[in-house]
């Protein structure tokens, strides 16, 4: 550890566990100069399924979760919120978590600055739920925010807008971008073939998810019948596993959409080869990571117009430019916008600039950890500091 990190303060960042997709901005925090960042997780993911990341035993810190249906107990996040080690909590800011409540109140006694990182609001709510959420959110000197939609609504609800940083999501764009610049240039053509042989010219529009009922797979597959029957033919290519992958593979068959289920995907080389090979990553439900990792590729992204029931990241398509809306559950809508996107003649180079523009600017663990630093310093959420971050540059710097 430097000197620098020895008189930095102590952050200790809280939550029931860490996802695989959050260790290349743990890693950035870890190499804060500003802050020492320690983690506090258990070790397991409670049957949801998510691969879990691996932190340095030096910081990391196993905090036993205990679940009763949808409370979560953590009780000795107790003690380290009355702990003097640390000068500032970030805790995931889940309101239905008695301990989560518990660990606000005491960090605020003992004197600690405390921040809750979470979705905030992605819709206006009344009643009680209104309450006890605000009322939760009030507990903290400031929210670390994924998108401008939450901050919008905190301000709407009375939240000052100092207290509401905005600090995006990110994937591994190191790997990424090592995985993009490694493939070879006649990857796009060759996968295509293995995965649609006799079809290769055709347009691929991609899923990478989690095949459950909610994500709508099922528009898209009769998307793809109704570009079929228009003319306009298409490959479908669903990458994933879950509880309706048999019901979607009879459904294309029944319609006769070409499509092919991979399965489950982790690994990044074969995910790039992938989303470099597509023309579109249509997402019928809510879309959350999969917007990004589609940009990371150059590859534009489509999904409901319902923002009530989207994830944050949403807010990375832009329309006409990194990708386009249609409106929910409108199949006619759907269908008009996939066509409208493949209509658009740019260059695969020119899709590439303006997906990757987001991911440089916003949607990336170095923007995140300066943002994350400026909120457990007392710093004021700023939007126009945060428009004016340099972009990411490879290997954790800034340009």
């Amino acid at each position: 550890m430097t000197g620098d990190q020895q008189s930095s303060k102590k952050v200790a960042v809280v939550y029931h566990y860490f996802a695989h997709y959050r260790e290349p901005v743990i890693r950035e925090l870890l190499r804060s100069p500003q802050h020492e960042y320690h983690f506090f997780a258990d070790t397991q993911s409670f049957n949801s399924g998510i691969k879990l990341t691996e932190i340095d035993s030096e910081f990391f810190t196993r905090t036993k979760c205990i679940k009763f249906g949808p409370m979560l107990f953590q009780w000795s996040l107790l003690k380290l919120a009355l702990s003097r080690r640390y000068k500032t909590l970030i805790l995931l800011g889940n309101c239905k978590w008695p301990t989560m409540w518990l660990a606000a109140v005491l960090g605020r006694v003992t004197g600690k600055r405390v921040l809750f990182w979470t979705h905030g609001w992605l819709k206006y709510e009344t009643g009680v739920q209104a309450l006890i959420r605000n009322s939760f959110y009030k507990l903290g000197h400031g929210l670390l925010l994924y998108g401008h939609r939450a901050k919008c609504i905190g301000v709407d609800y009375g939240f000052s807008p100092e207290r509401l940083h905005v600090i995006y999501n990110s994937l591994d764009c190191d790997l990424q971008d090592q995985t993009r610049d490694s493939l070879k240039s006649d990857t796009r053509e060759q996968t295509r073939a293995q995965y649609f042989p006799g079809r290769e010219e055709y347009p691929v529009l991609v899923n990478i998810t989690r095949l459950q009922r909610h994500k709508k797979l099922d528009q898209l597959i009769h998307a793809a019948a109704a570009l079929e029957s228009q003319g306009q033919p298409v490959n479908v290519l669903v990458v994933g596993d879950g509880p309706d992958k048999d019901e979607l593979e009879r459904l294309a068959s029944k319609l006769g959409v070409h499509a092919r289920f991979t399965g489950a995907v982790y690994g990044e080389d074969e995910l790039g080869r992938i989303l470099i090979s597509s023309d579109i990553a249509v997402m019928p439900g809510p879309i959350g990571l999969l917007a990004m990792h589609a940009l990371a590729y150059g590859v534009p992204a489509i999904s409901n117009d319902n923002y009530d029931k989207q994830m944050p990241e949403f807010e990375s398509i832009i329309d006409g430019k990194t990708g386009g809306f249609f409106s929910e559950d409108n199949l006619d809508s759907l269908v008009q916008t996939i066509g409208d996107q493949l209509a658009i003649e740019w260059t695969h180079e020119q899709r590439m600039s303006a997906a990757r523009e987001l991911i440089e600017r916003f949607y990336n663990p170095v923007s995140q950890r300066i943002l994350i630093d400026r909120a457990a310093a007392g710093e004021p959420a700023d939007d126009l500091f945060n428009a004016s971050i340099q972009r990411y540059t490879r290997s954790g710097g800034e340009a």
